[in-house]
């Protein structure tokens, strides 16, 4: 009888390691537990395997339809953008020249969303390759401080960073972190009231580098905290505030890629920290 269990547990560790690695198939074909076991094991690797294609299926429909949306759409956004800007320059009444701005707004919402769907898309099917290398983090911060001046200055809003001639070095692709920081920033300048404060500091330890992004907006409540970095989810807070809700998103997706991580911290009326985390070389 020990014999037997000794038996089946050696089968059974030798058809689990080659589920893992592909290669299963029933070897044993009578009535005999084993062999039970066995058919039983391919049912649900066949099973799974199915089910792993349709999903994959899925996907690939998901991902052409998001690009046949993006290329039949970009010459009529193109235009509607267009026209508005030439409508505005018009002589217009005060609700007119309203509206104008509405339909700019608008349509360069819509190109937002799209070409966030098309990033996500393709960083979801890997089409993207994240390539983390060694940077300078505070380079890394300036860069994505930068692209948000404009937003934040139209708020009365000071964006602050340390400008540290010493180099703190870690592991990321330049490119896509810098956007990911940039959507972390954005989004606290969005949810910061004017003459409000966002400040970005780096701190060093032996394992990562931490970049903290702190604002004085209205923060989130603690039941929506695990919900935040969700695909399309806004809080219900939000209101008339411009957003798509993949911003947060895209910037988990793609520390996650160079092997990094985000950790958020808020608390309602005293606004929010995202803490995002880089391994160090």
């Amino acid at each position: 009888m020990i014999f037997e269990n000794k038996k089946l547990l050696r089968r059974l560790n030798e058809m689990i390691d080659a589920a893992i690695a592909g290669t299963f198939s029933a070897e044993t074909y009578d009535e005999s537990l084993i062999s039970k076991i066995e058919s039983k094991m391919m049912r649900f690797l066949e099973i799974s395997r199915l089910k792993q294609d349709q999903t994959e299926n899925e996907r690939s429909r998901v991902r052409s339809l998001i690009g046949d949306i993006s290329h039949q759409t970009k010459t009529p956004l193109s235009n509607v953008t267009l026209y508005a800007g030439l409508l505005s320059e018009q002589d217009l009444t005060d609700t007119q020249a309203k509206l104008a701005r509405q339909i700019s707004v608008s349509a360069e919402a819509l190109s937002f969303l799209i070409q966030s769907l098309v990033k996500a898309s393709r960083l979801e099917s890997g089409a993207i390759k994240i390539e983390p290398k060694p940077g300078d983090v505070y380079a890394l911060v300036e860069t994505a401080a930068g692209l948000c001046a404009a937003n934040a200055a139209a708020k009365n809003i000071s964006v602050e960073y340390e400008q540290n001639t010493a180099h703190i070095t870690a592991l990321f692709d330049s490119r896509w972190c810098a956007e990911a920081l940039f959507n972390i920033i954005e989004n606290a300048v969005k949810y910061t009231p004017e003459r409000g404060k966002v400040s970005v500091a780096v701190t060093e330890y032996e394992m990562f580098a931490r970049v903290d992004i702190c604002d004085t907006g209205r923060g989130i409540r603690e039941q929506d905290l695990p919900k935040v970095f969700e695909r399309f989810w806004r809080a219900e807070s939000s209101g008339d505030s411009p957003g798509a809700g993949i911003g947060l998103y895209l910037a988990r997706e793609i520390i996650t890629s160079c092997g990094g991580y985000i950790k958020v911290s808020s608390k309602e009326g005293k606004g929010s920290v995202f803490s995002v985390f880089l391994s160090k070389v």
